[in-house]
């Protein structure tokens, strides 16, 4: 048998000096940052450096922060957008100039800098969408660190060794409001008042507020910060004895079918030891199997101020708290905040809060500027649609111009959507 012809490439490959790029959607982050005046809030607030030349506080941190957008993930990724062509031309540093600056946030002042600038970033973002109700879902993730060198990793309850910051978002937007960056070994319910009186100070003031929480949060000083705060929970309860015992309690009537699965809901009121008064407890049971005495159950319980309404509807609503998970998915996924790069604990520190500023200004992008159809998407789907955009750029009377396809399906979107960024600076 004879040798099978060789199969002739369909592409050849030739090295050109034209100046293309292949993020040609990227510019318009720049623009965002300009219409939410960010360049104002880092120099009012964030003073790092030690001397004025070279490059700003604010375009090291933009540096950082389309280097997310663009779908970087380490600090080298850093180059390449540094030599594509649409920003080549702006200041915008070597990955081992972003380094430096990531290892001089050697203290707290530098990282509440940071989180100042975000909660800024928030306020002028929710000030403008207009919601006349939020959902504010918490929940803490493991982020490993990859070994036990860096500084302030831990230990968690999976074995995994690295961080566990806790989060608090906004549902309607998902939108990060605050969060706390520590370690593994923290219990993840600790410090959520704090984080919501973050959280509260972002929001307009008369903004209808409904907190849900995994039993993280089963805390009765939780449930006194919602009450005084005026506002509804719906919180996991842990599975104690003393409050399996209740459920067990209640008379077969007291049990109603719910869904399709095989569920059954029942509510009654409990006081748990050491709370203030009783609460609305709504429990879900499921058959797990037979024993001597019949039946054997799951249960699941969540605890609530809302005294009033259907059970099942205030129960639907509570499960919907599992979409934080698909958030926690987008910033470790989406943006690559699942690698930290720095051996430094501030400095992982400051790269996190740096990843969270640029969801932040993707959620904006979405909701405010784009048009509706675009609020569900994820930042992969932006960056493959809007970010992505090959073109040439070219110079004509002292402007650079980027001559994008004519055939690009998402074009008119694009140009609308700056359109609408540009109006507002």
């Amino acid at each position: 048998m004879g040798r099978k012809p060789k199969r002739k490439p369909e592409i050849e490959y030739e090295v050109c000096d034209l100046p293309i790029t292949s993020l040609g959607g990227l510019p318009v982050i720049w623009d965002l940052a300009e219409a939410l005046g960010l360049e104002e809030l880092f120099n009012k607030n964030l003073k790092i450096k030690m001397r004025k030349r070279g490059y700003s506080e604010y375009q090291m941190a933009m540096a950082i922060i389309l280097t997310f957008i663009a779908g970087g993930e380490s600090l080298e990724d850093a180059d390449k957008i540094r030599l594509d062509e649409v920003v080549s031309g702006s200041p915008f540093p070597h990955s081992t100039t972003v380094g430096d600056f990531l290892r001089r946030f050697e203290a707290e002042e530098f990282i509440a800098a940071l989180n100042t600038i975000n909660d800024e970033i928030n306020r002028r973002f929710l000030s403008q969408a207009g919601y006349e109700s939020l959902t504010l879902d918490a929940d803490a993730t493991i982020i490993e660190a990859g070994g036990k060198k860096r500084q302030g990793v831990s230990v968690a309850y999976n074995g995994k060794v690295g961080f566990q910051p806790l989060m608090v978002f906004a549902a309607e937007p998902g939108l990060l409001l605050a969060t706390d960056f520590r370690p593994a070994n923290v219990h993840p319910g600790s410090g959520v008042t704090g984080l919501l009186d973050r959280a509260l100070s972002v929001i307009p003031e008369g903004t209808k507020l409904h907190f849900r929480s995994d039993s993280a949060c089963y805390d009765k000083n939780v449930v006194s910060y919602c009450e005084s705060h005026d506002m509804s929970f719906t919180i996991a309860a842990d599975m104690t004895a003393a409050l399996r015992a209740e459920i067990e309690r209640l008379p077969a009537e007291s049990w109603h079918c719910f869904g399709d699965k095989g569920e059954e809901v029942a509510q009654f009121y409990y006081q748990p030891s050491g709370w203030s008064k009783p609460y609305r407890y709504i429990v879900v049971r499921k058959p797990k199997g037979q024993d001597l005495f019949g039946t054997v159950y799951r249960y699941h319980a969540i605890v609530t101020n809302q005294f009033l309404g259907n059970p099942d509807l205030i129960l639907k609503r509570h499960r919907r708290h599992a979409g934080v998970e698909n958030s926690i998915k987008e910033l470790k996924s989406g943006f690559g905040l699942s690698l930290l790069p720095c051996s430094s604990f501030y400095a992982n520190h400051a790269w996190f809060l740096l990843g969270i500023m640029a969801h932040s200004l993707t959620v904006i992008l979405k909701v405010l500027y784009l048009a509706a159809k675009w609020a569900k998407n994820t930042i992969k789907t932006l960056r493959y649609r809007l970010f992505s955009i090959g073109g040439v750029l070219v110079r004509h009377a002292g402007k650079r111009i980027l001559k994008l396809p004519r055939a690009h399906p998402w074009l008119r979107d694009f140009f609308r959507c700056r359109k609408r960024i540009l109006a507002a600076i």
